[in-house]
């Protein structure tokens, strides 16, 4: 709770959250790199409550969602980049409450998007998220 992620490089490639709770809740990640490449989430719950991403690169790269909680309720994205091209398939993958006000938050390369994040914005998604074009079309078709 609360780690801090400033420099350097953290790697959970291939990590498997299948079943308990992980928490990254109140995590700093404002420099260097954290790689979650090739991580499975499959059950269980993990927590990215009030993380603040401010800087470096956070990257999701072949992650799967396919079942479990995995929450960024009320994160905070203002800086840095944070790539998902992953597998949406099952689970649960929430953004409600997160503030998007810088960086890039980029979904556009996503490798399944067939169960995808929920977000509670109105309207268009913020300049600082890139959804992938046919979710960005069907959402303004649907406006």
């Amino acid at each position: 709770m609360g780690a801090g992620f400033s420099g350097g490089k953290v790697l959970f490639g291939n990590a498997q959250f299948s079943g308990g709770t992980v928490s990254f809740m109140g995590a700093g990640f404002s420099g260097g790199e954290v790689g979650f490449r090739r991580a499975k989430f499959s059950g269980g719950i993990v927590s990215f409550m009030g993380a603040t991403f401010s800087g470096g690169t956070v990257s999701f790269m072949g992650a799967r969602f396919s079942g479990g909680e995995v929450g960024f309720v009320h994160a905070k994205f203002s800086g840095g980049e944070v790539w998902f091209e992953s597998e949406f398939t099952g689970g649960k993958v929430g953004f409600m409450g997160a503030r998007f006000s810088g960086g890039t938050v980029d979904f556009s390369d996503a490798i399944d998007w067939s169960h995808p994040p929920e977000f509670n914005w109105d309207g268009m998604p913020p300049s600082a998220v890139k959804l992938p074009t046919r979710d960005a079309e069907a959402h303004t078709q649907s406006q």
